[in-house]
Order: C-alpha cells, then structure tokens, then sequence
C-alpha cells in the first residue's frame, strides 16, 4: 500500500476544516467520491475535538488500518494517542484493545521491514498499556519541572551571546532559542513570563505547548488556553493535507484541565497553521 496523493478538490476541502469552516469543509468531502481512509482521518479529528469519543473511533479505525497511505509518521502516533484516550474516556477500552491488536496481526502478515514491524509493535504495546491503566511510559512526554528558584536569566543571555552571537535575549528570534532551556533549569514564574512577551511571535509549537502544561500544571487554566490557542493559530505545523486538528494535544494528560469543551470547539472554529 503506497502513499495516496490528495487531488486539489479534496485538499481545499481540508482546508477548509482546518481554517474552522466545518459545515462547508465537510460537505465538500463527502461530495467527492473515494479516498475514505483520508476522510475518515479528517472526521476522526473533528469528532476528537467534539467529544463525540465514540464516534471519533469509528472514523479512525477506518483511518488507521490504512496507515501507509500517509506520508507522515506523526498521523499514525498523534491518532494512536487519541485513540487510547477515547477509549478510556468513552469506556471503549475492549474495543480498542481487539482493535489494536487486530491491527498489529495485519502488519505480523506483510514482509515488512524489521525496523517497521518493530515500530508497529512497539506503539501498539505502549498502548495497550495505556488501555490498561498503567502510567508514566516511555510513549509519554516526560514532565516539565515546576521550579520556584532556577538559574538567573542572565546565564541564559550569556549562553545565547556565547552559542547564537547574533540574536538578542530580547527578540523573537533570542527566545525561540532560549525558551527550551528555561522551561527546563529557569525559575518556571520567569521562564513563563519571558515566554509571554513574545508568545504572538514565536512559531515553535512545542514552546507554546510547554508553557501550556507548565500553565496547568499550576492551576493557570486561562493563561493555559490561551497558549493553546496561540498555538493552533500560528505555531502548528500540519504536514500531510488530512490533518485539520492539532492532534498533539492528545499527547499531554496535564493538559486535560484545559482542554474543556469549549476551548476545543474554539480550537476548531479558529483559522489554524496560518
């Protein structure tokens, strides 16, 4: 199974979701005969992001078992994640668990490579222990430390001076370069502080993604959706032309006191990857 190519008509119909005109996106899709898999990607998303769990599964089951026909590796594990989580959200977890493990008994038939076979499996397993219950696994994203004293921002201005002469502290460009090393060693107060003076700038998406679970994690719910929002409208990179939704998300648990149900619905009403 090779990579589909996505026919302009289809492309500006996810376009069309992804900048937040659901009604019209939709039914130009389902107005164009073929290319199922890539639609049902695309309704699995929006569904996420509804809460409509059950549903979501639905789409993405006919979605997933046709992994090939995407390019990008990240649709697969951004999904897989969401997945898991409706299942457990939506107590589908014995679905999901006969679903995964159908789909890994699929890609045991093919003469795949032994690297390819070797990632299939290791992703279905980390989450079929998710399904599980268990916590604190490698798939995860590791925490961010919530630091009441760290390093002073002045050995963060010599660092950039020392490795990025060019830019200033500063500047955009300064704190795309820095904000990585602050989230981890600088007084998290300050580091976040610095991150919101130059916030509607910064195009680096998992800056924006930190300081939204550095934010949650200290109760800042609002300062947390809006670096989310910050983020969908400038920061997110889709790749492959079925993505309308930033299905990153799914990948933080801390993030869950966030993402409400109303700031999911502004997610996807919002013009996103502009």
């Amino acid at each position: 199974m090779s990579v589909v190519k996505i026919p302009k008509k289809l492309q500006v119909a996810f376009k069309a979701i992804r900048n937040g005109q659901l009604e019209s996106g939709l039914a130009q899709l389902d107005s164009i005969d073929g290319f199922e898999p890539q639609k049902a990607s695309a309704k699995a998303e929006i569904s996420y992001f509804k809460g409509h769990f059950a549903d979501a599964m639905i789409w993405d089951e006919q979605a997933i078992a046709f992994d090939t026909q995407w390019y990008a590796g990240n649709v697969l594990t951004e999904h897989l994640f969401a997945y898991s989580s409706a299942a457990i959200l939506s107590n589908n977890v014995e679905r999901a668990r006969d679903f995964l493990t159908g789909f890994l008994a699929e890609k045991e038939k093919l003469e795949l490579p032994a690297h390819s076979l070797s990632f299939y499996r290791y992703q279905v397993a980390q989450h079929l222990k998710r399904l599980a219950g268990k916590q604190n696994l490698p798939i995860e994203p590791e925490p961010l430390p919530l630091l009441a004293t760290g390093q002073p921002l002045e050995s963060f201005a010599a660092q950039l001076h020392q490795y990025r002469p060019k830019l200033t502290f500063d500047s955009t460009a300064g704190a795309e370069y820095l904000l990585h090393f602050l989230f981890q060693a600088a007084a998290t107060a300050e580091a976040l502080r610095y991150y919101r003076a130059y916030a509607s700038s910064i195009r680096l998406e998992d800056h924006h993604l930190s300081a939204a679970r550095l934010y949650t994690s200290l109760n800042e719910i609002e300062n947390a959706q809006q670096a989310l929002l910050t983020y969908a409208a400038i920061a997110w990179c889709p790749v492959e032309h079925t993505q309308v939704a930033p299905m990153r998300l799914w990948e933080f648990a801390e993030l869950a006191p966030a993402l409400t149900q109303e700031l999911k619905d502004k997610l996807l009403a919002l013009p996103k990857a502009l």
